[in-house]
């Protein structure tokens, strides 16, 4: 027989057996350990994330970066309704007034849908007069996507673009025009 044949057909000494299982188990450790480093890192960046952006009402009232929102006539009933009503993303066009900084939201439209899911709501035009062009998100997702920001295109400054992302939570974005 030759060397290496004879090196292949020995059998396996007690020593090179506990060393491949401590490279195995400082493999799998290692891997361990990067997941839940991973995993937490995702989740304390998401509440962070979440925790500076969104804005909550009092009482009929958010305020944001861009100026207080104040809902009348049971605006904010309404969508709020429109919120817990719908199982899919939908979208609706708050218009009002903007006076001294503020907006001031007096009635809800609801545009033409032409395609609607749960992470997803294709519709008409929001008409003229809009202050805050809205849509809603999943519970606790207050984080404007590329889709948003780059598809949202006001026809006046003062637009917002906003989303709803809990019953009384809200994010918003102003685009320079």
């Amino acid at each position: 027989m030759v060397d290496a044949e004879k090196e292949l057909l020995r059998p396996v000494e007690d020593h090179e057996i506990k060393e491949k299982g401590r490279i195995r188990r400082f493999v799998w450790l290692l891997v361990g350990f990067l997941l839940i480093l991973l995993i937490a890192s995702y989740i304390l960046s998401s509440f962070a994330a979440r925790s500076i952006v969104s804005n909550k009402v009092s009482g009929s009232i958010v305020k944001s970066q861009f100026g207080d929102v104040v809902f009348i006539d049971n605006t904010y009933e309404t969508i709020k309704e429109l919120y817990h009503t719908n199982e899919k993303e939908f979208r609706a066009c708050l218009i009002g007034k903007y006076h001294n900084g503020n907006y001031m939201i007096n009635d809800v439209f609801l545009p033409k849908v032409h395609f609607q899911d749960y992470d997803k709501v294709i519709s008409s035009p929001c008409p003229e007069g809009t202050l805050l062009d809205m849509h809603s998100h999943p519970q606790q997702h207050c984080i404007f996507s590329d889709v948003d920001i780059n598809g949202f295109s006001p026809d006046d400054k003062n637009t917002l673009l906003t989303v709803m992302c809990n019953d009384n939570e809200f994010i918003f974005h102003k685009k320079k025009i």
